[in-house]
């Protein structure tokens, strides 16, 4: 495919965009090569360039690269460079966000005497590819400020098409504002706007900062820079300016931080450690877990043997469930931060919620009338039928940690079909509900939990209680552990609607 016309009608838009008044290095600085033109892309490629930069100044200076977007990077992003001398940076671009005709840029700033911040441009074309959306085209309900009224004022600074930006514009800060229940105001600026820039600067010097990271966000004389700093204080300050005006704020919101307020994560401990615990002695599980205890008396493995092969089993039962979840989690996390898409997930999930629900109760109901074997909710007989296998296989060998290591990661994953039913419901409600280190310490909590039971009953097999009452006891209490099933699917219903 021919690019030629669309790299000239590139050239001819960026010579006419006024950001190149801005584009210039600092004093004495000499840029190799002055622009980054990276050409033609496919959507999700990335382009990588190593910058030279000569200082023509006969003292050194410091210079520094601000990425204004997620999808650049550079390494390392501050140099020392000799008078007369030369250094080099690595620069990356990530094409996922983008497409057509693109151009972005780094905020440079030099130590040079009189020196002041410019930028490095690059731009091309990105070739749109189906599986990836433009982040730039998802709508924003906090981009308009007329339909806000009158509120509280805030400005952000950022370069549209920034993927964590436009997440934050389009699903964080309504979020945010329905929390405190207050009023945002919310003007965008584009930092690659030379206005927009200067702007920015001179109110980072009126406060005593300098402009360090993007995005920025300007909240009455308050100044936060860098994602992460502004998502875990803007609660704070939007609290501050709203007690200061007179104005009443959400006190459970307020006292909240990024990862949300105190309530709601007390609250979501209560799901997530219900649900971790009733997986864990589900059938699914639970019936492995016995035939397993079966397999190792057969093999005449004692009770030393049982508690050493239990733990390691559980650990690696625990690490696999962990890891899996970890990876669930990111691609959920990542889905529902689009806004259509995290719609669309909560009503999926709340009505998955409600027919495993439905199915937990039937599968009661025919346990009551001795008809076990034909619940729904459990594992297909091809996947029993492969478990017993390994576990016939395994307990025989010497090899007894590496072989334990290796069972449970097997039966975990073929357990999978059925513990998923609970594991990935919990996971899309923390996707919804819960942010970074609190997520991840109720995936911890809910894993934990998940593998007690085995301890338990592996506890129990070194004290002396045989397989047999294990199994008894467990079959007398099957319908009970279905309708606490049921019960923790439609908790995991009810905190998604509220959550």
């Amino acid at each position: 495919m021919n690019h030629v016309p669309i790299r000239r009608i590139l050239a001819l838009v960026l010579s006419f965009l006024p950001a190149l008044a801005f584009a210039q290095s600092p004093t004495d600085l000499l840029f190799s090569p002055p622009q980054w033109d990276y050409g033609s892309l496919a959507q999700g490629e990335h382009a990588s360039l190593t910058l030279t930069v000569a200082n023509a100044a006969p003292t050194p200076v410091t210079v520094t690269f601000i990425p204004t977007c997620s999808c650049l990077t550079v390494d390392p992003a501050t140099r020392v460079i000799a008078a007369s001398g030369r250094a080099t940076f690595s620069l990356t671009y990530d094409s996922t966000d983008d497409t057509g005709i693109t151009w972005r840029g780094y905020i440079v700033r030099s130590t040079a005497p009189g020196a002041k911040d410019g930028q490095y441009l690059l731009h091309g074309v990105v070739r749109q590819h189906r599986e990836f959306s433009s982040w730039s085209n998802v709508p924003s309900n906090a981009s308009d400020t007329a339909g806000f009224g009158a509120g509280i004022a805030v400005t952000y600074y950022y370069t549209p098409g920034c993927r964590s930006c436009e997440e934050f514009l389009s699903v964080e800060l309504p979020r945010i504002e329905k929390e405190l229940s207050v009023k945002i105001q919310l003007t965008k600026k584009d930092v690659l706007d030379p206005a927009s820039y200067e702007e920015l600067a001179r109110f980072a010097d009126s406060v005593g900062a300098t402009v360090s990271a993007i995005p920025a966000l300007r909240l009455g004389g308050t100044l936060l820079q860098g994602d992460a700093v502004i998502r875990a204080n803007l609660r704070g300050a939007l609290s501050a300016l709203a007690s200061a005006r007179g104005q009443s704020v959400s006190s459970a919101a307020s006292a909240g931080s990024a990862g949300g307020s105190p309530l709601t994560d007390r609250l979501s401990i209560v799901p997530v450690f219900l649900a971790g615990l009733v997986d864990g002695i589900n059938p699914c599980a639970f019936t492995t877990l016995i035939f397993l205890l079966a397999s190792l008396a057969l093999a005449g493995r004692g009770r030393r043997e049982v508690l050493v092969i239990g733990a390691v089993f559980s650990f690696a039962v625990f690490l696999t469930y962990f890891l899996v979840g970890l990876g669930f989690f990111a691609a959920l996390r990542a889905a529902s931060a689009v806004s259509l898409v995290s719609v669309i997930l909560r009503w999926v999930l709340v009505a998955v919620l409600v027919v495993f629900a439905g199915l937990s109760v039937y599968d009661y109901t025919l346990i009551r009338k001795g008809r076990a074997t034909e619940m729904l909710l459990q594992l297909p007989n091809v996947l029993k039928k492969r478990i017993h296998a390994s576990i016939r296989t395994r307990v025989r060998t010497a090899a007894l940690i590496g072989s334990s290591l290796v069972l449970g990661f097997l039966v975990s994953i073929f357990e999978f079909a059925c513990t998923g039913q609970v594991y990935l419901p919990t996971l899309a409600y923390l996707a919804r509900v819960q942010k970074g280190l609190n997520a991840i310490g109720l995936l911890l909590l809910y894993n934990l939990v998940f593998i007690a039971p085995l301890l338990v009953v592996f506890g129990m097999t070194y004290a002396g209680v045989g397989s047999a009452r294990i199994t008894q006891t467990f079959q007398k209490h099957m319908g009970t552990v279905k309708l606490a099933l049921a019960v923790v699917f439609v908790g995991l219903a009810v905190f998604t609607l509220v959550g």
